[in-house]
């Protein structure tokens, strides 16, 4: 019978039972069950261990005879000649042989053997090897499956029929990963898989599902989990993650593909997810594509979209907006010119009051070591250091210092840059706010709220740093301030660089920030129309306000500054974006909603929106 043991659900379930199989005997008995429906209805087996090259015997009405030789060997072609053999030498009369094997076998070798066996012998020879007869048990006679459980084991059939409407991949990953997901998605996509990833929810017309567990447990082929630093912290991913092993311990199948994203240790994973073998991703992407794409072959993962390339390049644009000719590309991104050398030890001899921290958290960037001490690149303010008695006790070159386990250099220096930056933001005359945890510009902070700064041809323009908008339905003033957060990049470049994003805080007409419903109702009226362009301008104008001169400058003395650059990185692409392009793009997109009903009256949504809101608060 076919052994039960890992099996390679991806392999099918016919074809792995028939390799597997230990028990001849009821091989003979399928075989000849098989033969019935091949026009040998009065087949008379003979098998057994004396058989003299015969396990059955065919003689039809007009006297033409036909003996059956079944064979579980791989080296088939001996096994062939042997029985061939034995046969022509006890004399047995025969007109056609008929020889039934678990191997598989080339056009070519097929032709040898029948070629060789008419001359040799004088007879016809009709082959099935094991594709032939994987397509009689599945498309021809289904019903001889369930005769032959010690061969077709109920688990593994019942096993690929629960797996047989599976076509998807399911892409599991945390939203700072969202580059590869998506990367990943669209390679698969090009390649003709079905994919299911939550930023692509339409991919090749592929709704993402609304029920991810149920997706998981009976609609995906296999679940690819992207495992990074960030992801193994989700909880729901988690979640989907155990699901997804569950499902693969019950079916005896590798049902969950591991990818590690960034080179993390899996020695933080649990024991079952820990020894799972994962293709890395982290140095290389395209040679962890590669052995996906392997492994994905080996599972015979189902292929279908035949436009895979064209949708997956679409997904990006849409058709013809691409232009053959270079483009520069301004990256959120700025370099890290200057660090300082060492980072110092202070200690206070005064207890600091937690409710008093928060208060100092503005003026200057330090990390905690214990109640009375801290790390930081920079002294205290005056102000501060006397309060306080606050003074350094020590200097570290920190880039080559070995830290205790609670802390490393790379986590220092991340924090410490982030928090030298809001305390930048600060004294440039940012506002905090604490419901919102955002910097943001005040009314007036700068004549007119205009924000005026220098663009990257030379030219100067304006944005408003903080303004008024109407709220269609009901119609409702708000205010608007932009707010910048940071964060400090040291995996995508050689040298750690600054990312700048931009927030928008959103509140009544006395600065108070909005309840949580109402900001997104509000985000999305403002921002709806601000594409790449909007955005780039206010990251430019934010960067330089915060610059003194070319630099954004962090720190007291030349000796332990950080300089920032405000020249955003730029890449050159070889290829452009032809902007007319993009505006027929649009407006075939908004046709497409249309004619799939969905809402255009931005009035009618607002309405809903409206009251949905006033009856939750």
């Amino acid at each position: 019978m076919a052994k039960l043991k890992g099996v390679r659900m991806g392999a099918n379930p016919i074809i792995y039972c028939l390799e597997n199989l230990t028990d001849y005997l009821e091989f003979e008995r399928l075989a000849t069950d098989l033969m019935v429906f091949q026009g040998y209805p009065g087949i008379e087996p003979l098998g057994g261990f004396s058989d003299k090259g015969r396990d059955a015997l065919y003689v039809s009405v007009n006297g033409k005879t036909t003996i059956f030789a079944y064979s579980v060997r791989e080296n088939w072609r001996v096994k062939l000649s042997e029985d061939a053999t034995k046969i022509h030498k006890h004399g047995h009369s025969c007109e056609e042989l008929v020889f039934v094997t678990t191997s598989n076998f080339s056009a070519s070798e097929r032709d040898e053997a029948i070629t060789s066996i008419r001359a040799q012998f004088g007879w016809e020879l009709r082959l099935y090897g094991l594709e032939r007869l994987r397509v009689m048990l599945e498309t021809e006679h289904p019903e001889v499956i369930s005769r032959h459980p010690q061969i077709f084991n109920p688990t593994i059939i019942n096993a690929q029929q629960i797996l047989e409407d599976r076509k998807h991949l399911f892409i599991s990953y945390a939203e700072q990963d969202w580059g590869l997901a998506e990367w990943l998605s669209r390679k698969l996509t090009a390649e003709g898989y079905f994919v299911w990833c939550e930023r692509l929810k339409l991919l090749g017309g592929e709704q993402y599902p609304d029920n991810i567990d149920d997706a998981i447990n009976n609609q995906s082929f296999r679940f690819i989990a992207l495992f990074s630093k960030e992801s193994i912290k989700n909880q729901e991913l988690a979640r989907q993650r155990y699901l997804a092993l569950e499902l693969g311990k019950r079916k005896g199948i590798d049902f969950l593909i591991p990818i590690n994203v960034d080179g993390f240790s899996t020695s933080s994973l649990d024991r079952q997810t820990g020894s799972l073998v994962f293709i890395p991703f982290a140095n290389n992407w395209e040679k962890g594509l590669k052995q996906l794409f392997g492994k994905l072959k080996s599972m015979d993962c189902p292929k279908g979209i035949s436009n895979g390339s064209k949708i997956a390049a679409n997904a990006y644009f849409g058709e013809d907006v691409l232009e053959r000719k270079s483009e520069d590309l301004y990256l959120n991104y700025f370099y890290i010119e200057k660090t300082p050398k060492y980072l110092y030890v202070f200690e206070s001899e005064e207890l600091i009051p937690w409710v008093e921290l928060d208060e100092i958290k503005l003026m200057w960037a330090f990390k905690m070591i214990d109640a009375r001490r801290f790390f930081a690149f920079h002294k205290p303010p005056e102000a501060i250091s006397q309060k306080y008695k606050i003074r350094d006790i020590d200097s570290i070159d920190w880039q080559h210092y070995e830290f205790s386990p609670r802390f490393n250099s790379k986590d220092l220096f991340a924090e410490l840059l982030k928090k030298e930056l809001y305390v930048k933001c600060n004294q440039k005359g940012l506002v905090y706010c604490k419901e919102t945890k955002l910097y943001y510009f005040p009314a007036n902070l700068i004549e007119g709220n205009r924000l005026k700064f220098n663009k990257p041809d030379g030219s100067k323009t304006w944005v408003l740093s903080t303004g008024k908008r109407t709220y269609s339905f009901p119609k409702e003033e708000y205010l608007y301030s932009l707010a910048p957060i940071f964060f400090v990049v040291q995996d995508v470049f050689e040298k750690p660089v600054i990312q700048l994003d931009i927030r928008v805080r959103v509140a009544d007409l006395n600065f108070n920030p909005l309840p949580n419903k109402k900001r997104q109702s509000r985000r999305k009226h403002l921002c709806h129309d601000w594409w790449n362009e909007e955005w780039f301008l206010r990251m430019l104008a934010i960067s330089q306000f915060l610059a003194d001169d070319n630099y954004i400058v962090l720190g007291g003395s030349d000796e332990d500054e950080f300089l920032i650059s405000i020249n955003p990185i730029c890449l050159n692409s070889p290829v452009s974006i032809n902007e007319n392009a993009i505006d027929v793009l649009m407006e075939k997109r908004k046709l497409i909603k249309s004619l799939l009903g969905e809402k255009e009256n931005e009035d009618e949504e607002e309405y809903i929106n409206y009251y949905t809101e006033e009856y939750d608060e």
